[in-house]
């Protein structure tokens, strides 16, 4: 969503990070009406949001930041999920050092069986 984060109650440190390189990619290049609407949404949550450890975390600039590098909005997900491979193969691997089956405690209760529907005829 944006705003919020289960570890951080204070500003997420990735979020500055990714505000500052916004502000500077868009002061090169010009603003426009995302991010001006994205510096006002911040201070409305800061100022109604904030007392209960509410504030922008790294999703809030990461996409206007995706948008002003020429990253189309369809990739904004896997460009994210790129960054987090390198953890995702350290957990797995940290995991075939415990040698114990991992069991999900969710179950699947969606379809099964469906059609493989290509995305041009979605």
């Amino acid at each position: 969503m944006g705003c919020g984060h289960r570890v951080y109650k204070v500003k997420d440190p990735r979020a500055t990070i990714l505000q500052n390189l916004a502000e500077q990619l868009f002061k090169e290049s010009g603003t426009d009406k995302y991010y001006d609407i994205a510096l006002e949404l911040e201070k409305a949550v800061e100022e109604k949001l904030g007392h209960k450890g509410i504030y922008p975390n790294v999703d809030f600039y990461s996409g206007l930041v995706y948008r002003k590098l020429g990253i189309p909005s369809d990739l904004f997900t896997p460009v994210f999920a790129i960054a987090r491979v390198a953890g995702w193969l350290a957990h797995w691997k940290e995991q075939l050092a415990v040698n114990r089956i991992f069991r999900p405690t969710q179950v699947y209760t969606g379809t099964h069986d469906s059609p493989y529907i290509p995305m041009e005829a979605r």
